[in-house]
């Protein structure tokens, strides 16, 4: 698979260089985007055996700042840059994503730090409010600090149906797009190792490398009816010396539109991590949109697999079931307000306590892009 990512890179190199020198071309002049999300809410929160008071008002933020730019060459072929940085970092981690971009007749290039194909690929149900199906319910319901795990919860089954095979996340990868041919459209990954931020060079013999992920999705209109199919698959394909450990994940996604209605299922699993992080979990939900207003309700549930095992069985070792009720309304351009009425549930079963979390919330926000 490494040979084929390669021998296509190469092929598209050989292009841009036979082809004239960009003469004409602009220097890549970077533009400023991003987004802006302000939350307050109230949330009542019960968690058994604890002596925590977690009931009452909480404002959070999501923002990102984006730096982007591209520039076309004489042939036509197009190069950019993607630079995300974190407004509200507080896991190290101020730079999220970083890569640059390559577009042609050929499709698309991606090399750097960001999802792979069977992450951007993916199609969920839509969901108008805070987001449920990429883990915003963890903060409502006060899950971290709480004793509950929350290992194997993002990119994984357990709290997402976008995933990646050991949550590999924004590890440095190549990723290939083909064009949308007939409403289809594949993609292709490949990374050495799922370290995100890092140019240490993968020792192979000391932990699962060499990650390879497909997507593929296809999206089209019949009779007034819009259709989305999506399904990937992604693996490490070498695992460390003495180990069997080689993390693989798969991905569902369908939606179906009509008449202003959305109704949509994803499903995603995750196998063969054995080290507490298998799971599968799905999300369905229904939306319904007229001019400015969007209306959605959604469930999740995931559960995450323990290490213990009962006649060669593993045991579920955590699990949570989450719906929401969620509206937006568009004030203007990059302007939305939004609000989310949601309940989740998290129970643990770790072998030293059981920690069960059930919230219930109310989330009022205003969401800007720029």
């Amino acid at each position: 698979m490494k040979k084929v990512l390669l021998g296509t890179t190469a092929i598209v190199a050989a292009g841009m260089i036979a082809s004239s020198p960009a003469s004409a071309a602009e220097k890549i002049s970077a533009k400023v985007g991003g987004y802006m999300e302000q939350w307050i809410g109230y949330a009542s929160v019960d968690q058994s055996g604890s002596t925590r008071d977690i009931d009452g008002f909480d404002i959070k933020s999501d923002s990102e700042i984006h730096f982007t730019g591209m520039t076309t060459l004489d042939n036509g072929i197009e190069f950019g840059v993607n630079v995300q940085l974190e407004a509200n970092s507080n896991s190290g981690d101020q730079i999220d994503e970083s890569y640059l971009i390559v577009k042609g007749s050929f499709g698309e290039i991606n090399l750097g730090s960001e999802n792979s194909a069977m992450y951007k690929m993916h199609y969920a149900p839509t969901d108008y409010g805070i987001s449920l199906n990429s883990g915003d319910q963890i903060d409502w319901a006060a899950v971290s600090g709480s004793g509950h795990s929350t290992g194997g919860y993002f990119r994984n089954p357990y709290g997402s149906t976008y995933v990646e095979p050991g949550q590999a996340n924004d590890s440095e990868k190549l990723t290939y797009y083909t064009p949308r041919f007939g409403g289809f459209q594949i993609g292709l990954s490949y990374s050495p190792d799922g370290n995100q931020d890092n140019n240490n060079s993968p020792d192979r013999n000391a932990s699962a490398t060499d990650m390879v992920a497909v997507g593929a999705n296809f999206k089209g209109d019949f009779a007034g009816a819009s259709l989305g199919i999506s399904g990937g698959y992604g693996k490490f394909m070498n695992s460390a010396t003495g180990s069997t450990v080689e993390p693989e994940a798969y991905n569902f996604g369908l939606t179906v539109g009509f008449g202003g209605f959305e109704i949509g299922g994803s499903y995603a699993k995750a196998d063969e991590n054995n080290n507490g992080t298998d799971g599968d979990g799905y999300n369905i939900g229904v939306a319904y949109t007229t001019g400015p207003l969007g209306v959605s309700l959604s469930y999740f549930t995931g559960e995450r697999e323990g290490l213990t095992s009962t006649a060669g069985v593993r045991t579920v070792h955590a699990e949570q079931k989450t719906v929401h009720l969620s509206a937006n309304y568009t004030l203007g351009p990059g302007v939305t307000a939004a609000a989310t009425l949601g309940h989740a549930q998290f129970e643990s079963k770790n072998t030293t306590a059981i920690a069960d979390i059930e919230a219930t919330y109310f989330v009022t926000g205003i969401k800007l892009s720029f």
